[in-house]
């Protein structure tokens, strides 16, 4: 029997082994813009490529200003916009953002007074590809005035823009590519050019990073059959480009793994790195379970039918402990064959995005599947 009937839902650690009930549907993005009053703020969705207006409010003296929208378990992305400026930011159905700024600098000057770390990372890259903007800026005004040629312009700008891509993927991208900050970052544009190519060989690991992981994390986002099209498309072309074996060959040596590294401890104290059980084997079954949960004891014989099978499948089994117990969880899977960790801290909840326990997932030849059972991953 399937194990869909013991999962149960969580919403925060302190619950993690209980039933919780969801909330708002609902985010909030509210705060105060000063020196605009008598303009015009609007809110807008720009997630999928268009832009389209969900809200507006005629800004008064005091420049507060309030906007309640129907949010959605995935990220979806935004901007307010005054005037010619605008301000970016992403909102799932929890997201609430205080925001302060002015009217004479309202991008270039606002501060997020209420804020999560991604909207905090997408005002950082935002800044990042403002300031790269205005390098490029400066190049073209110098040769403009012949104080440089066409050559040297070309050069300095292609060294500028692959810096700005560089930080991109080495602090967000890679890094988190399920991140809404990856995906931001992935999209920004000079005069309506992405900095990011598509059909370039380098480029295109970036798309399908993000792709892999936003097709695993948000399956239903308007935007994923958008981005997952650019990425499947942005490989073809770079198969069209190369001979079929150093592309195999690129890919097998510079894709990156597009799945959080686990790396936490077993019963023995010793780190065990989930990238290098999924290199070692086709398929890793990842288990984040509790053992206090009314549900382990059909999960455990469920996993041992399964790892009976492993040599068949080339499968190993990665099972995370989220019990707040450390000694009920050794007592619990000491003579349990495959590999057993630890989360003391709860990490792997905020890595995996977890809503519920148990959770599955399945790498398989180094790509992401998320599972609604673990008989799942001998499909």
């Amino acid at each position: 029997m399937l194990l869909k009937k013991f999962i149960i839902s969580v919403s925060f650690l302190s619950v993690l082994l209980c039933s919780c009930s969801g909330g708002s549907k609902q985010f909030v993005v509210e705060g105060k813009v000063t020196d605009a009053a008598g303009n015009t703020l609007f809110m807008e969705e720009v997630g999928t490529g268009n832009v389209v207006s969900l809200d507006s409010v005629v800004l008064n003296e005091t420049g507060e200003f309030k906007f309640v929208h129907d949010g959605s378990y995935f990220p979806m992305f935004y901007r307010l916009r005054l005037n010619g400026d605008a301000i970016s930011f992403s909102a799932d159905s929890v997201t609430h953002l205080i925001i302060k700024a002015s009217g004479h600098n309202f991008f270039t000057g606002y501060e997020l007074v209420e804020s999560d770390q991604a909207n905090r990372q997408i005002q950082d890259i935002a800044y990042k590809r403002y300031n790269t903007d205005c390098r490029i800026d400066s190049l073209v005004s110098l040769y403009a005035t012949g104080l440089i040629g066409p050559d040297s312009l070309n050069n300095m700008v292609g060294e500028i823009a692959a810096q700005f891509k560089k930080e991109m993927t080495t602090r967000y991208i890679y890094v988190d590519p399920k991140s809404p900050a990856s995906y931001f970052a992935l999209f920004q544009k000079k005069n309506g050019v992405m900095y990011f190519d598509a059909e370039d060989k380098m480029d295109s690991r970036a798309f399908a990073a993000v792709a892999t992981s936003f097709d695993a994390f948000y399956p239903n986002a308007p935007y994923t059959p958008f981005l997952k099209d650019i990425a499947l498309k942005s490989i073809k072309t770079a198969r069209q480009k190369e001979a079929l074996k150093e592309h195999l060959r690129q890919l097998e040596t510079i894709t990156p793994i597009a799945f959080p590294e686990i790396e936490l401890q077993n019963s023995h104290g010793e780190k065990v790195s989930l990238t290098k059980v999924a290199e070692r084997n086709r398929r890793t079954l990842i288990c984040i379970t509790a053992y206090a949960g009314n549900w382990s004891p059909a999960l455990v014989r469920t996993l041992r039918d399964i790892y009976s099978k492993k040599d068949t499948y080339d499968l190993e089994i990665y099972e995370v402990s989220e019990d707040k117990d450390i000694y009920y969880w050794r007592n619990a899977s000491r003579t349990l064959p495959w590999i057993c960790v630890f989360d003391p801290d709860n990490s792997v909840v905020g890595k995996y995005n977890l809503k519920q326990l148990p959770s599955f997932f399945l790498i398989k030849d180094g790509v992401l599947h998320i599972l609604s059972s673990p008989e799942e991953a001998l499909l």
